[in-house]
Formats: structure tokens, C-alpha cells, sequence
């Protein structure tokens, strides 16, 4: 008799605590009741009951992503499968903050109420970022990324978001410029840099990149346009994805050669120290010699190209790429076809007018994934820069982080839509 007074006691304290938490029963709140365990927090996941709606599971609380489709309340906000997956904002001054950024590419609150009584947000800081180092005479030389470089974007040319109404852009110089083979440096044309893979920093096949796998000694890069987003990972989260496109007019004038622009996502975390997450599958970052630069003229390409020239459009799929090849995207309306210079067929000259050239191309969209540790803290640094010189430009499109549930390995691949 005593035993059962005692689980008719327990049963209505529970029943009491589900009622005082604005729901009328357990299924309505998604609660689950903890155990038995004789203390407040029984998983030890730093939250109590009502707030933590199953104390039986570290990875349900309010720090966790609601993964759709699997039935589960796992953030504790009373509904199951609701998570927030965009959150696009209107800057109150153009192109915006860092902050306006990273709600651009879908990096958001979300719903349910932490222990000081706000909604989680998986982003700590959002900043600008910048590359300094030695040039010749011990001169100290900063190239910081401008306001001109920079854009929230519906569109981009005829490509759109991956997720949601926006993504941000990055460029080595001015966004949306009609000619970016032809816009002057933005930092000083003296800018030098002793060793851009120091100075960044660069170590192994990340600084090899820059030179196309030579010798990366000497090496310079300015115009420099970087957002640094520091990110707490949800705690059942094993995943972070995000999608990405690569543009360049220093195709295919430059393709196979030592020095060019590039794409880097430098990941500090409990897996990476400072490594790029967005390459080839050489490990090579994203460059006019990258695997996945494909969104380009098909061969043979326009009349007038030197044998080299062509060759260099073998891989290519077209400028609207091919959806036979998983390449998705196209260089129309976003400037990099040449469309904004003369002579307006795809081609460009060099500057003594005796060489012809393919203006410019890009890889279409691509998906990044990176293994992450639930609740842990990271830092992406997004950057594209100018190698060499400043001239030549090159741009990024940036959207769709996000999170899975499974853990997975590194990789860049073709998304499947």
C-alpha cells in the first residue's frame, strides 16, 4: 500500500509540472518524464525539467537542432520537426553586417529557450577579416576586406539561393562590377606580401594550392575579402554543410599555372587546426585548376583560341552547365561570361591584343560537409583573394549552412538538386 501512495505521489507532481508549462498534457508539450534518478538534472546536460523535456537524453534539450522527419522534439519547444532553417534579415545600411551575413546563408536563432531565457543561437560572432604580414623592407602590409567587396543577394546572375530568399557574395573587388577582368586593385598596387601562407596561415597541401602544388616561396595575395563566423555546434549535431559557388575571369588565361585566386573555408575546431573544408578531391583548394571548375564554354570554344587555350576547355560542360554531369548553375547575367567587355562573345584579349582568351568561368554550385563534435565551439574563416596582384578578379557565392545528424567524413561534392 505504502509503494503505491508513493507512485500516486510522483504521478501528480509530474502531472503538476506539465501543467504549470502552459500544456495540458505530456504529448502536447513533447515531454517525456525523466527518471527517477534523485537529482535535478538526471542526463547532466546542464538543463532541468520543464525546460529539458526528456532529462533521460543528453542530446534533447533546448542546445539541440530539431532534425525534421524524425518525429522527435529535440529542442524542447513543445512541437517535434520545426526547426528554424532560414532567416534572412534586411539591412538597416548596405551591403549590411557581419551579422546580416551569416542570416543570409541560413546560419539562425532558433526556437526554443535557453537558461537565461533567450533562444538558442548556434552563432557566437560574425566579423570581418583580413590578412597581415611582412612585405620587402620589413613593411607591414594589411589588406582588409571593403564594403565594396561585399552583397546580400536574391540572385546572382540567373542563379539563385540554395535555401531560402538570400545568399551573400564575396569578391576581390567590386561586387557586380560589369567587367571584372578589368577593375583596378583595391589595395595599394605596391601591396607585397614575403609569405602569404604565414601570413594567412597555410600549411601543406592548403598553401600548395596557391601555387598549383609548386614551390610556394615568395607568394603574395591582397584585395582580400573574408567572413570569420564563430559557430557552437548543437549538441546532436555531427554535421555542418553548406553550399558554395566559385567564379573567376582569371580562367582559362591562367588555367594550369602557379598562381592564382582562391576559395579557402579554414576550419578551427576539435578536428581541424585552421584547415581548409572546401577543396578538390586532390585536397587542393578551390581554383581555375580545381576538378570542379566546369561551368565554362565547351571545347573547342570560340574561334581564335591558341591549341593551349582549347585544351583548357576539355572539361567543361557549357556556360549554363549540364545537368547530365551534376553541374548546376550558369555564368549568364553574373559578369564573369564577359558579356561586360569587348568583344562581348565569351573571350578576352591580352593586353598587347595578340592573344585570345576565354574570359572567365566557375564550378556551379558545390556542397561542403565537415565532421563536428555536439556543443563544441568552431570558427570558419570564409575568404577569396587576389594571388599575386589585384588584378583579374575572382567572386564567391555563399548560402545554406546547416546542420545533419550523422557524423560525417570531409568532402566537396555536386549537391544533388
Amino acid at each position: 500500500m505504502r509503494r503505491r501512495l508513493a507512485l500516486i505521489a510522483v504521478l501528480l507532481v509530474a502531472s503538476c509540472s506539465s501543467k504549470k508549462s502552459g500544456f495540458e498534457n505530456e504529448s502536447d508539450a513533447g515531454v517525456t518524464l525523466g527518471s527517477i534518478c534523485g537529482k535535478d538534472d538526471c542526463d547532466s546536460d546542464g538543463y532541468k525539467p520543464p525546460l529539458d523535456c526528456n532529462d533521460d537524453d543528453k542530446l534533447v534539450n533546448p542546445e539541440a537542432f530539431d532534425f525534421p522527419g524524425d518525429g522527435i522534439d529535440n529542442d524542447c519547444d513543445g512541437k517535434h520537426d520545426n526547426p528554424v532553417e532560414t532567416c534572412e534579415t534586411i539591412p538597416a545600411q548596405a551591403p549590411g553586417s557581419p551579422l546580416d551575413f551569416a542570416r543570409a546563408a541560413d546560419l539562425c536563432p532558433q526556437r526554443a529557450k535557453t537558461n537565461n531565457g533567450s533562444a538558442f543561437d548556434p552563432l557566437v560572432n560574425a566579423q570581418w577579416g583580413l590578412v597581415k604580414g611582412y612585405g620587402p623592407g620589413q613593411r607591414l602590409w594589411t589588406s582588409e576586406t571593403k564594403a565594396q567587396q561585399l552583397n546580400i543577394v536574391s540572385s546572382f546572375g540567373q542563379n539563385g539561393p540554395r535555401r531560402g530568399r538570400t545568399m551573400f557574395g564575396l569578391s576581390t573587388g567590386p561586387w557586380d562590377a560589369p567587367n571584372p577582368r578589368a577593375s583596378a586593385a583595391l589595395d595599394d598596387p605596391a601591396f607585397k606580401l614575403n609569405d602569404a601562407c604565414a601570413a594567412i596561415p597555410l600549411t601543406g597541401t592548403d598553401c600548395a594550392s596557391l601555387s598549383n602544388g609548386a614551390s610556394a616561396g615568395g607568394l603574395s595575395v591582397q584585395d582580400w575579402a573574408e567572413l570569420t563566423l564563430t559557430v557552437k555546434v548543437p549538441i546532436n549535431a555531427g554535421t555542418l554543410a553548406f553550399d558554395f559557388a566559385f567564379f573567376s575571369t582569371e580562367f582559362n588565361q591562367f588555367w594550369d599555372a602557379a598562381l592564382n585566386d582562391a576559395l579557402f573555408v579554414l576550419v578551427t575546431s576539435s578536428k581541424f587546426a585552421g584547415q581548409n573544408v572546401a577543396k578538390d578531391a586532390n585536397g587542393m583548394a578551390v581554383t581555375v585548376n580545381s576538378g570542379f571548375f566546369q561551368l565554362c564554354p565547351r571545347a573547342p570554344g570560340p574561334q581564335g583560341l591558341s591549341s593551349d587555350k582549347s585544351a583548357a576547355l576539355a572539361h567543361c560542360v557549357g556556360v549554363d552547365g549540364d545537368p547530365a554531369q551534376s553541374v548546376f548553375g550558369t555564368l549568364k547575367g553574373t559578369y564573369f561570361d564577359g558579356a561586360g567587355s569587348n568583344p562581348s562573345n565569351g573571350t578576352a584579349f591580352s593586353t598587347d591584343g595578340t592573344k585570345m582568351y576565354v574570359y572567365g568561368g566557375g564550378t556551379g554550385w558545390l556542397t561542403s560537409k565537415m565532421p563536428v563534435v555536439g556543443g563544441e565551439t568552431l570558427t570558419m574563416r570564409i575568404i577569396v583573394h587576389d594571388t599575386f596582384d589585384g588584378l583579374k578578379d575572382s567572386a564567391i557565392n555563399f548560402d545554406a549552412i546547416r546542420w545533419e545528424p550523422g557524423q560525417s567524413s570531409t568532402g566537396v561534392d555536386r549537391p544533388i538538386r
